[in-house]
């Protein structure tokens, strides 16, 4: 997938993929002297018994109780999952979890965490739990920080942030949690099952904060944004974390279980032998040109796929172009670049535009506050010139926001050779959603 050579022609396939329409490639023909570096994960296999593996790792953990030790103690257990974006398999995890815990006489509920976000349909519901799940007698809510009454107080971490949890995660006595583990711009997904999945409003907000500091990039699992998230589970009292890796195929290649903190860090170690890059070489003289994707797994919204922009920032240099192809076809009524509005009183992303629009991202009466990945691309927009190849129906508003938006990747690709000269050093990061890239 990383490309084909034909003499002194490098044929690059560019993942282009949505949920409804997966192995589709856009072609970009790139001279081979230009390209300095490819970077393709070496991804694990899929795993051939999904459910036999979760019964070893619920019954081998790390460093905690068995699961069936956990649940002949309990009498209440709250399962906890993902919201509808991501990709852990969640349909068939829950059900799982859902007979050992009737089996063990425990009453179990159903916490689905979605926190900013609005509450699931029930046509959502069915999608992430399955049919089997929605349609039983079990409990099932969604995280709604427009329902304060929701959320019980469970004291103040270490980096001051109080922590407001849902109250039917707080009344039980087991509690389990379903993540994907996958980079993000805050160290890697899978760490906020309480904060910001379960959370209350001003929760959320005052840990985001945190996602504007320099420490917060990708890939840096000590970030504080991170390491408050670890202590607001273990203040929440999580007795299991689940840990999922779903590939760029959206196949399932590893799951762990045990304590929710050293699990999560067990099953980042995983996903970096596939994910993780020396990307060396790019130290002293960066790319002037970094190409990159989106594949199914990030599913319908630039919301989600633009986090290879940022994963994509090590490697280029200061003014260096970056050509983002993302299909981002919308998802169920909401256009492909839904949210992205609220940036347009700040556009163009100028250095003075960027002192107006700095204390919006705190500011908590606009819809701006604390967006990590917001004030992410805005940066970059600053610094870096930013291309993107998408649906033409996206077009007409990715442009009114201030995007810069192309044609086709050819098109994308020859005026950034303009740009920066025919001698162009050029980095493919296919995979760029996933990819994290070292340079030391």
């Amino acid at each position: 997938m990383d490309g084909k050579t034909s003499g002194t022609v490098v044929t690059l396939k560019i993942p282009y993929e949505a949920a409804e329409e997966r192995g589709k490639f856009l072609d970009l023909a790139v001279d081979a002297k230009n390209l300095a570096a490819v970077f393709v994960p070496h991804e694990q296999q899929p795993l051939e018994d999904l459910l036999g593996a979760l019964t070893q790792a619920v019954e081998n953990p790390v460093k905690s109780k068995k699961l069936s030790e956990i649940l002949a103690e309990a009498r209440k257990a709250t399962i906890i999952t993902e919201n509808q974006y991501r990709q852990a398999p969640a349909d068939k995890i829950v059900p799982w979890l859902l007979e050992r815990i009737k089996q063990a006489g425990v009453d179990p509920t159903i916490v689905i965490g979605n926190a900013r976000l609005a509450p699931l349909t029930s046509e959502q519901i069915r999608e992430k739990l399955g049919d089997e799940v929605a349609r039983s007698d079990v409990d099932i809510y969604c995280n709604d920080i427009n329902k304060p009454e929701d959320y019980i107080f469970k004291g103040i971490t270490t980096s001051g942030v109080p922590l407001w949890v849902h109250r039917k995660v707080v009344e039980a006595d087991v509690i389990i949690t379903v993540a994907t583990t996958q980079a993000t711009r805050w160290g890697y997904g899978g760490s906020g099952m309480i904060n910001p999945s379960v959370a209350g409003r001003d929760t959320i907000e005052y840990n985001h904060f945190m996602a504007l500091a320099p420490d917060c990039v990708p890939g840096n699992n000590e970030c504080r944004m991170q390491l408050d998230k670890y202590e607001a589970a273990r203040i929440a009292g999580v007795t299991m974390g689940i840990n999922v890796i779903v590939n760029n195929r959206c196949e399932t290649t590893y799951i762990n279980a045990g304590d929710f903190v050293e699990a999560h860090k067990e099953a980042v170690k995983n996903y970096d032998q596939a994910y993780r890059f020396d990307a060396s070489l790019f130290k002293d003289r960066k790319a002037d040109i970094v190409i990159t994707g989106s594949t199914a797994s990030t599913n319908h919204l630039f919301y989600h796929t633009c986090w290879a922009i940022l994963n994509c920032l090590p490697i280029v240099k200061e003014g260096g172009t970056i050509i983002f192809a993302t299909p981002c076809p919308g998802y169920q009524g909401l256009h492909g670049f839904a949210f992205w509005d609220l940036l347009k009183p700040y556009m163009p992303a100028t250095p003075g535009n960027f002192r107006r629009a700095i204390p919006s991202f705190y500011d908590q009466s606009s819809k701006l506050r604390a967006a990590g990945i917001r004030y992410g691309i805005y940066e970059a927009l600053i610094h870096y010139d930013v291309r993107i190849v998408t649906l033409p129906q996206n077009h007409s508003l990715a442009r009114e926001i201030g995007f810069n938006v192309c044609g086709s990747v050819e098109e994308a690709y020859r005026d950034a050779l303009v740009k920066h000269g025919t001698n162009a050093r050029v980095a493919f990061v296919p995979y760029g959603r996933y990819s994290v890239l070292d340079v030391k």
